[in-house]
């Protein structure tokens, strides 16, 4: 399992990093396709009270996502990472008001980050131009 550690001073606002995640999510794997396919972005970079920060699963020990979905929907995968069961969901959104940090994202099902599990490192951190993303293994 891995984690993505944002360094909020060496972030620029660029947004590089959500571009490059709805593009690793999209079926052709890029920009366009991302655009095209309404791809949510799994990070988002926010401004809070002046100070940049990214939204994004911490993988909680204890996720309250995932107590709270009353058709148990989500749960955690064996890498560690919150899977959503698409087919099970009802898009009632207990899930996102219950994570604290803006991790999920109502659009066509919740998402959730996956750290681009299927590939060889996360697209957000591999595409940031200063680095401000740094995947640590846990």
């Amino acid at each position: 399992m891995v984690k993505i550690l944002f360094e909020k001073d060496k972030c620029l606002g660029c947004k590089t990093c959500e571009l490059a995640c709805a593009a690793a999510h999209s079926k052709t794997r890029s920009l366009l396709g991302a655009i095209k396919e309404k791809k949510v972005p799994r990070i988002r970079i926010k401004v809070k009270n002046g100070k940049l920060r990214a939204e994004q699963c911490t993988l909680c020990s204890s996720p309250r996502c995932i107590e709270v979905c009353p058709v148990g929907a989500l749960n955690r995968s064996k890498s560690g990472i919150i899977k959503v069961n698409t087919l099970l969901c009802t898009m009632c959104g207990l899930c996102q008001e219950a994570c604290p940090f803006g991790a999920i994202v109502l659009s066509d099902y919740p998402t959730v980050c996956d750290r681009c599990i299927e590939m060889d490192e996360p697209f957000c951190a591999k595409a940031c131009p200063t680095r401000a993303l740094e995947v640590k293994a846990v």
